[in-house]
């Protein structure tokens, strides 16, 4: 199957949309399909080769790489719409020699499915709940034959979909998932904790993911203020405001990592007693940014406990005191409590981890990518008879 991503970002970086872009096309290549990820450029004499981001995210995968100058960068609707836009009117004829185009672009699918071509789109947004002036245009999407489907990162945003009449036939759950050669062997706390320099004694709590108050935390701030004898790590990138790290600079026991190759972020998860997504239900009802977060397919990969609000969409993967310690979102008090009973719990910690361990072996990108791949061509095959 040949397959023509079309991305609307330059790479590499550091966002998590681009960490699940480029997580997905390798896993796609290594099922066997043959991807060329079209992306933008803004200056032709210094473009990306497909060597240097398989070696700047630590992959293994034979995908190519073609890039098309744009206007990068520019305002950020404009760099969604033309891309895409120059991908199907200079490319028409290179399209043509695909099975299908693939992007997580709403711009790149409509011009992608006016040109006739199969088209598939790989999206977390519950689109038809979040932003109802969008469902004409998913209702003309999903009407053309040549529209495949959408790859939806959890059951919560496919819900949201068929809520809206749209047809299940179309809809494929594909939660994302991590790269199993940088968890295997499992590293123990002592191990990780040499390599990385953390505290080796220390009782530590740490949140990897974007670095944002946007993420809520604020609550785990707010923890960590509460529990001065547990050390409180953030790993991740952002912060760029530093509005984070001000927040933080007074409390003693918070010490902030800056990001980490998908290679050596393992050895941090390692690390830690806990790992935290804040206990806020912000991401999801309010901002609509974070669904399902990609953050805890590598947290559960760890193995370690996972403290967490209880939500929707984190409800498809974590059970409460199964292979996690759930909390009420956003209850100042049930917050607190909840943490107490966990981290000071060591027999209750054990017994997280190793659920979260055992949960974590169908949970990779390769299991994702033959999930699609077995979809797309079901798709395909029932468009051509």
């Amino acid at each position: 199957m040949k397959i023509a991503y079309i991305f609307d970002q330059p790479l590499p970086g550091k966002e998590a949309d681009q960490m699940q872009l480029i997580n997905t096309i390798a896993a796609l290549s290594r099922h066997g399909c043959e991807v060329t990820l079209f992306l933008p450029a803004s200056n032709v004499d210094d473009l990306p080769t497909a060597d240097a981001l398989r070696e700047y995210y630590k992959i293994d995968a034979p995908f190519k790489l073609d890039c098309i100058h744009s206007i990068f960068p520019g305002p950020r609707i404009a760099e969604k719409v033309v891309h895409p836009l120059l991908c199907t009117t200079l490319l028409r004829k290179k399209l043509r020699t695909f099975d299908l185009v693939y992007s997580r672009n709403i711009p790149a699918i409509v011009t992608s499915l006016s040109t006739g071509m199969p088209t598939m789109y790989d999206t977390y947004r519950p689109w038809p709940i979040q932003y109802a002036a969008m469902i004409p245009l998913f209702r003309l999407i999903f009407m053309d034959r040549n529209f495949l489907g959408i790859a939806l990162h959890s059951e919560y945003s496919r819900q949201a979909y068929i809520s809206k009449g749209f047809d299940p036939h179309k809809l494929l759950t594909a939660h994302n998932g991590y790269d199993k050669r940088y968890y295997t062997p499992a590293l123990s706390k002592g191990e990780a904790r040499a390599l990385t320099g953390l505290e080796r004694d220390a009782k530590i709590a740490m949140y990897a993911g974007r670095i944002s108050m946007k993420k809520g935390l604020d609550h785990v701030l707010r923890l960590a203020q509460a529990r001065p004898d547990v050390e409180f790590v953030f790993v991740g990138p952002g912060d760029e405001s530093g509005e984070f790290a001000r927040a933080a600079q007074h409390l003693a026991n918070c010490q902030i990592i800056g990001w980490q190759p998908e290679d050596a972020l393992p050895k941090y998860l390692f690390s830690a007693d806990v790992l935290i997504i804040p206990p806020t239900a912000g991401p999801l009802q309010k901002t609509g940014n974070t669904v399902l977060p990609i953050k805890l397919f590598s947290y559960i990969a760890a193995g370690r406990a996972i403290y967490a609000p209880i939500a929707p969409d984190t409800a498809e993967l974590l059970q409460h005191d199964r292979n996690a310690y759930l909390v009420e979102p956003d209850d100042e008090a049930a917050e607190l409590n909840g943490f107490n009973a966990l981290i000071d719990d060591d027999e209750r910690m054990n017994r997280l981890s190793n659920e979260a361990a055992k949960d974590a072996q169908n949970l990779t990108w390769d299991a994702r990518a033959e999930i699609i791949v077995d979809f797309m061509q079901r798709r395909l095959g029932e468009i051509r008879a």
